[in-house]
């Protein structure tokens, strides 16, 4: 059936994507969504939903289906080598918004959000972007499947090693900026947590920190700094474990046990820290949100905020505004400032999540 609708295909099904999904249908926007998992992309370890963020979620809709599936969380435990509790952080005092913010789970999110962005938006899962050619009308795309289509608009929402940034602006290492630290998450046994509570070990330069939210498993993440680069193939997952084990081999606490189990952990990911800086995250009729935009770093804990927010003041541009032009300014001038402000925020984060000597803690 023939359509007057304007298209967009949005690179991403995520957090970031799905509310850009959302949004987009919203304004009216004939909407697809290329995803090279087989489903929303799950896993990783509890989040934020704060400041800001939450009004949008208010505005979408969702604001109490995310509260309903809040974590009951009693905050942070700061254990020693033995698993001494030397300090306690509760949740109101790492919040934006104390008593609103909310602790999730990242699995939960998505799945509201892809709950919430359904009826007239076509998914195509197990796949992806192979070809991108853009003209002032339109994006002529070809799919990993060998289909093809034409959208008056492409987001780009596909996180950290955003594929449509490399084909539309250049290659990731003009502007992923490494924060001299690595890090990797996995699910663990409901063992090795403390009911409803996150508990970090610290050495210097390192950092072990296991949740658990009685939900029948325990995440883990480990983190340690390092002042260079380190190469590895990112398809080499034992390679990865290694450098791990390597880095924290004379660790105590829980962190033998971890690495034991991380050895046939099939949920691990191992990645570098970094920011991603851009100096426009649009170009012609493609434009970035999320991560794949302007990735904070983990230590900011605002990744899920500026995912949120960011795909929201775009889609509010575009859907208020007949010049994609002056949209893409718009959200290029508006949103720069608080994207930079709290990015800087990282190096506070680090020098609290893994001090260099134990006098920083």
């Amino acid at each position: 059936m023939e359509t007057n609708k304007k298209t967009v295909l949005i690179s991403g099904a995520s957090i970031a994507g799905l509310t850009m999904a959302y949004w987009m249908k919203y304004y009216g926007y004939e909407v697809t969504v290329v995803e090279v998992s087989s489903s929303p992309r799950m896993g990783g370890t509890p989040i934020d939903v704060r400041g800001d963020a939450l009004d949008s979620a208010n505005r979408m809709g969702i604001l109490e289906m995310i509260k309903n599936s809040r974590l009951p969380s009693m905050g942070l435990e700061f254990v020693n080598s033995q698993g001494d509790i030397e300090g306690r952080m509760l949740i109101d005092e790492i919040s934006i918004r104390p008593g609103e913010d909310v602790e999730i789970r990242r699995d939960d999110l998505v799945n509201i959000l892809y709950a919430n962005a359904q009826g007239e938006i076509e998914y195509k899962f197990n796949n992806k972007i192979i070809v991108l050619e853009q003209d002032e009308n339109k994006v002529a795309i070809t799919f990993e499947d060998g289909t093809t289509g034409c959208y008056d608009l492409l987001i780009g929402a596909d996180g950290l090693h955003s594929a449509v940034r490399k084909m539309v602006f250049g290659p990731e290492e003009q502007f992923a900026h490494f924060l001299n630290f690595y890090f990797t998450i996995m699910q663990v046994d409901a063992a090795l947590g403390k009911e409803n509570t996150g508990q970090t070990y610290n050495s210097p330069n390192h950092m072990a920190t296991i949740y658990y939210y009685n939900r029948g498993f325990a995440d883990a993440l480990l983190a340690f700094k390092s002042s260079e680069r380190i190469n590895y193939d990112f398809r080499d997952t034992a390679a990865q474990k290694d450098i791990v084990i390597n880095a924290f081999k004379n660790e105590g606490w829980k962190v033998p046990m971890l690495l034991e189990i991380m050895q046939n952990a099939k949920n691990f990911y191992f990645d570098q820290g970094c920011q991603i800086k851009m100096d426009s995250w649009t170009k012609g009729r493609v434009a970035l949100i999320g991560d794949a935009a302007y990735a904070p770093g983990f230590p900011t804990g605002m990744g899920v905020t500026l995912a949120l927010q960011g795909a929201t003041v775009l889609a509010d541009f575009i859907g208020k505004n007949d010049n994609i032009e002056s949209a893409f300014d718009q959200y290029n001038n508006s949103f720069k400032d608080f994207v930079n402000a709290l990015q800087a925020t990282v190096y506070d984060g680090l020098a609290f999540l893994i001090p260099e000597t134990f006098e920083d803690k």
